[in-house]
């Protein structure tokens, strides 16, 4: 009897496993100070006048700058298909003052801060006088794909690694539509004055990807073309077969011709 509870216990906390019941054990967890202090990849830009601001680039590294404004805090997760909402990883997190004081993450926690990671969530939440400040912290992401929930309303902006674009279709898109494309210092960054909710979109190339992509074209027009002349010479030399062989092919053919 014991031994069926045992293994009766032991399916059901399986189940609740792959369901994501103990997310705790598997998207859960502290947010460790040492993953809050970790440095940046590179420097945050807190001169932005955007309420949220990214920067890309080609080592899979995103940084983002929010504005706090009045805030109390912001809910950061990441949608899944089977799972359930999960929460964003993300380090080296960075808080700047309105009078310019830039502090890491543990005194984030130790001037009242919070941050705090659930099964589904991860919250930063603002001390009374952090009002007006600015939130940084970078995390992993492709310019190629690149996708984000609008966790603040406001404006946004996306800086594309030096060399790549939005502009060709197919290859090039980008999500909110209602945006413009400006060139900062010799990159491309979309905008958007005004984001409310849902998700933002950047899907980029770098520019000497069009040739790949040209060629590849190319080499399946050609393909396709040989494949086709290929198919058809078989097709006459299996019908000169039968009728050397006395048989009809006439009646054989369909609508189109084909035997």
């Amino acid at each position: 009897m014991n031994r069926r509870f045992a293994l009766a216990a032991a399916a059901i906390a399986l189940l609740a496993v792959s369901a994501g019941c103990l997310g705790y054990a598997t998207g859960g967890g502290e947010v460790t100070n040492e993953t809050l202090d970790a440095e940046p990849p590179r420097e945050y830009d807190f001169d932005t006048d955007r309420d949220a601001a990214f920067d890309l680039s080609t080592d899979g590294r995103y940084t983002v700058v929010y504005a706090v404004g009045d805030r109390e805090e912001i809910r950061l997760y990441q949608q899944t298909p089977y799972a359930g909402d999960q929460p964003l990883q993300f380090e080296a997190l960075r808080y700047r003052y309105p009078d310019g004081e830039v502090i890491n993450g543990s005194e984030f926690r130790a001037r009242g801060g919070e941050v705090e990671r659930t099964t589904d969530e991860t919250w930063i939440r603002f001390a009374d006088e952090m009002a007006g400040g600015k939130i940084a912290f970078s995390g992993a992401g492709s310019p190629r794909r690149f996708t984000m929930r609008a966790y603040v309303d406001g404006s946004y902006a996306v800086t594309l690694p030096p060399g790549f674009s939005t502009d060709a279709p197919i290859v090039g898109h980008v999500s909110p539509r209602d945006h413009s494309v400006v060139t900062v210092d010799g990159r491309d960054r979309i905008v958007w004055d005004e984001v409310t909710g849902g998700s933002i979109v950047v899907q980029s190339y770098r520019e000497g990807d069009l040739v790949v992509f040209g060629v590849i074209l190319v080499v399946a027009a050609i393909a396709a073309v040989v494949g086709t002349l290929y198919f058809r010479r078989q097709l006459e030399a299996l019908r000169e077969r039968r009728r050397d062989l006395g048989l009809g092919v006439d009646d054989d053919r369909d609508d189109d011709g084909w035997l």
